[in-house]
């Protein structure tokens, strides 16, 4: 019978660990029932820690791609643009689907993002005015 308890043991504490899993996978997605503060609702002081830390990654590259694309302007590769513009993509890839909604016009941040990369100071424009929403003006130009 011992064998038998130290199983249901093993067992009770695996669904413990499960159970703890998941309700810190439930901490972690973004809540989408209340208004928070920033552009389709996940900036300011809303949001998971996560989502805010995706958008400060975002500001910051997209920070990142403008010091780096002036410079380009100036005479330096437009290699490092390229690769500066590629890191803006993929953390725009990462934000959540609230803040795609904050682009407005049906358009996601992603789609602000790429039509920035491309030269629409209009997009970039509202890149820059979506981390300035969200708290991050500063990693902008």
């Amino acid at each position: 019978m011992e064998h038998g308890s130290g199983r249901g043991r093993r067992v009770a504490g695996g669904i413990a660990g499960v159970v703890a899993v998941a309700v810190l996978m439930g901490g972690c997605s973004s809540d989408d029932s209340g208004d928070t503060g920033g552009p389709g609702g996940s900036g300011g002081s809303g949001g998971s820690e996560f989502d805010r830390a995706w958008q400060e990654n975002y500001c910051r590259q997209l920070g990142a791609w403008q010091r780096v694309r002036n410079s380009a302007e100036d005479g330096a590769g437009s290699d490092a643009a390229e690769e500066a513009g590629d890191a803006v993509v993929t953390a725009a890839r990462r934000l959540s689907s609230a803040s795609y909604e904050g682009a407005g016009d049906g358009a996601t941040m992603l789609d602000v993002t790429v039509a920035a990369l491309r030269g629409d100071g209009a997009a970039e424009g509202r890149a820059v005015e979506y981390c300035a929403t969200a708290g991050f003006e500063t990693l902008t130009r």
